[in-house]
């Protein structure tokens, strides 16, 4: 398995992509996949987190090429292109598409925070602080805009494996990275 693929706009997920999905039984919704490696290194910081009074659910996780067209659309519908370009990948180069990819929420004080509403929470600063010892980097990070092709989203994490901790430490994306070494 190649964790440390690039997906974006400019780099499909090949057709011979393979990947073995597990239902990561979030407490958030029923039916979230992750690839198997994936969802067992986000149960262990889930873990760490919660012996820091932090309480992490997986709120999204794999979705289908034709999920991931409906998702595209309907924001093209609501929004017009030019926001959706920003904010959704189009079918085929969405990481979400190869299960690498996760969107977490945080539940505190009875509900579940999700998405922009998780951006100054302690939890989310301790996740992105943390994230890469579980093999995590936080994919599209603030004034990274014009690499990654995507506004900041604090919620989205990608598992690269070993390759995170070098990402982290050198405040690297994975654009950069594959545009380095």
């Amino acid at each position: 398995m190649n964790y440390k693929i690039l997906v974006n706009r400019e780099n499909k997920i090949p057709g011979n992509f393979k990947i073995n999905l597990v239902d990561v039984n979030s407490k958030y919704k029923k039916g979230i996949l992750l690839e198997e490696k994936v969802y067992q290194q986000f149960k262990k910081m889930q873990k760490d987190a919660k012996t820091q009074n932090f309480e992490i659910e997986v709120e999204s996780g794999y979705r289908t090429h034709s999920y991931q067209e409906k998702l595209y659309k309907d924001l093209i519908d609501k929004k017009g292109i030019d926001y959706a370009k920003k904010y959704i990948a189009p079918p085929f180069t969405s990481e979400h598409e190869t299960g690498l990819a996760l969107d977490f929420c945080i539940y505190d004080n009875g509900k579940y925070i999700i998405e922009h509403d998780t951006k100054h929470l302690e939890a989310t600063k301790w996740i992105i602080n943390n994230c890469d010892k579980y093999g995590f980097i936080l994919r599209y990070p603030l004034n990274k805009e014009g690499i990654t092709g995507y506004n900041h989203e604090p919620w989205h994490l990608r598992y690269v494996g070993d390759l995170a901790p070098l990402l982290n430490k050198n405040n690297l994306t994975l654009e950069e990275y594959y545009d380095n070494f």
